[in-house]
């Protein structure tokens, strides 16, 4: 049975655009709320110096993320955010834990799992979840899901967190391709 703070306030679902790679959109039931578009890669580039570079566009917002890999062979990695809020998401190793320091919010907390399956949340500095991202389903076009469990986050914020998820498990491999 789910505790309080594990009851999602709204639900919100990343899919793949049709027949465009590396496009994605964050949708309410039919209505799109946010698009990610990845740079095209170059044609030759070491997966340790690649930025994979992505816009993402909201109603109100963008943001342009790009990832900075540091640390041994690169398993640590710092996202930088620009555009409407600018920060850095700092993560550890295999891109499981860290802070997220962007401005006009307060820092939040991001946790997630190695394995596939597992969930990714990130958490407000006073200990309660925000968002949660679940995993997808190849057969729908389903990246992932977002479980907004905070409802007093403003929706800027939301699409901003829900982005951020979205781009750290692409870059963890945690989606259904």
């Amino acid at each position: 049975m789910p505790t309080l703070n594990d009851t999602a306030v709204d639900t919100l679902t990343w899919y793949s655009a049709k027949g465009v790679k590396q496009h994605f959109e964050l949708r309410r039931d039919d209505a799109v709320i946010a698009r990610m578009t990845f740079d095209p890669s170059p044609a030759v580039e070491w997966e340790y110096r690649a930025p994979h570079a992505a816009l993402v566009v909201a109603s109100d917002a963008n943001w342009r993320m790009r990832v900075v890999r540091r640390g041994f062979l690169g398993l640590k990695s710092n996202i930088h955010v620009e555009g409407t809020n600018t920060g850095v998401l700092e993560a550890g190793y295999f891109l499981c834990r860290g802070t997220l320091a962007v401005s006009q919010m307060p820092n939040h907390r991001w946790t997630g799992g190695i394995w596939e399956g597992s969930s990714d949340s990130f958490t407000h500095p006073e200990g309660f979840p925000v968002i949660r991202l679940d995993r997808g389903s190849y057969f729908d076009d389903v990246k992932a899901r977002v479980a907004v469990l905070a409802g007093s986050t403003p929706p800027r914020d939301v699409a901003l967190l829900a982005a951020l998820g979205l781009y750290t498990r692409l870059l963890m491999n945690k989606t259904c391709e």
